[in-house]
């Protein structure tokens, strides 16, 4: 059977680092752009349903304890329609990737002008590679510590951010529900990479009625950091700024400045840690996509680092591919938004429903020893 290596920190760090970045630059711009001064519902709302879909995932993992999600999609829908499903995932998941290490591109070019974009994704990709190699467990060890401490910042710091604003008052009467529902949509690929929740499954153990809350606890501790961040931003830059930026998270970062702290500039420290926080992410998902072709190749997902060797160079070609911010936005909204929907709730939601209608659920992969004959027990006996 598949050896349990992680524990239950390390499961919720991997959980938590494996969403928000693909958005987390330019969300609340997005928010303001689809539902204006409804704008903090649809966040709110978002991290509501990050919630919901986390505690999915979740409770998926207890009904397969022992299987990974491309073979639970296998068992559940057969080999063939089962492995068209998967296959979905792949370029779904490239693409969000490659997003994600162009946005930081983006950011990181901010600091270094006359550097090209190339050698910030090739440098993430490269620390990110071999962070994959080392497998789920020194991934689980390297989340643990950078997932706390990255959020932990984010929190502390847009929290002091907040407090400092001179307008920290927001409208809280909903008036148009239609606008934050289409704002909540294209919201939604900031928990696109909750499906590496799937993967994980093997790789700890499962108590009932209590690991199945373990993603549950990172993704609330997400939404405090989405909601916080987006309060800070609007209280410091307005409603139309924040709107008109093309990276209003980046420009807050900028102006923070906690006079008579040991450091100052805490936006600097902020920064580091993000990169930190990509680079895990970027390796978190460079396993799961290798994993999951070994599966689709009928392979164990032990023997992933061969088809890190597909996955690394596709990545960072579609991301050096991408022109522009502008691009990059379009290519959001008409795929990862509705992929994030069908993906993180639709399957899911399907795979939940046809494995309780039908009374499927496993505590193995086939991978029990062979029963003793009868004769063997008689003789026993």
């Amino acid at each position: 059977m598949t050896k349990q290596t992680l524990s239950i920190m390390q499961v919720i760090a991997l959980s938590s680092s494996s969403y928000f970045p693909v958005l987390f630059w330019i969300y609340p711009q997005l928010a303001i752009h689809y539902a204006m001064l409804d704008a903090q519902w649809a966040v709110l709302a978002v991290a509501v349903l990050g919630i919901g879909i986390n505690w999915l995932h979740g409770k998926l993992n207890d009904r397969f304890p022992n299987m990974t999600g491309a073979d639970s999609v296998n068992l559940l829908f057969g080999k063939f329609v089962g492995k068209l499903i998967v296959c979905l995932y792949v370029p779904v998941y490239i693409l969000f990737l490659s997003l994600s290490l162009y946005f930081m591109s983006n950011l990181m070019k901010y600091f270094f002008p006359n550097t090209p974009k190339y050698v910030f994704i090739g440098l993430l990709m490269a620390a990110s590679w071999r962070g994959a190699m080392g497998g789920v467990e020194s991934l689980g060890r390297a989340a643990s510590i950078v997932h706390s401490l990255t959020f932990g910042g984010l929190i502390l710091t847009f929290g002091v951010v907040y407090l400092q604003a001179e307008h920290r008052m927001i409208p809280i009467t909903l008036t148009h529900p239609t606008a934050v529902a289409v704002s909540t949509f294209h919201l939604l690929p900031l928990y696109l990479g909750v499906d590496l929740v799937l993967m994980l499954s093997p790789y700890y153990k499962h108590l009932p009625k209590k690991s199945q809350w373990y993603p549950v606890w990172g993704a609330i501790a997400g939404g405090i950091v989405l909601i916080l961040v987006f309060l800070s931003i609007v209280a410091n830059l307005g409603w139309v700024p924040t709107e008109r930026l093309s990276f209003p998270v980046q420009v807050v970062i900028q102006l923070i400045r906690i006079h008579g702290f040991v450091i100052e500039r805490l936006g600097i420290v902020i920064i580091i840690l993000s990169v930190a926080f990509v680079t895990v992410f970027a390796a978190n998902h460079i396993w799961a996509l290798s994993a999951t072709l070994a599966c689709l190749f009928n392979r164990s997902d032990h023997d992933f680092k061969p088809f890190t060797y597909l996955v690394v160079p596709a990545v960072f070609i579609v991301s050096i591919i991408i022109q522009n911010g502008a691009q990059a936005r379009i290519l959001v909204d008409i795929v990862l938004a509705p992929a994030s929907a069908v993906l993180t709730i639709l399957v899911p939601l399907l795979k939940l429903f046809i494995s309780s209608v039908f009374g499927i659920r496993t505590d193995d992969r086939g991978e029990r020893p062979p029963a003793r004959s009868r004769q063997h027990r008689r003789a026993n006996a």
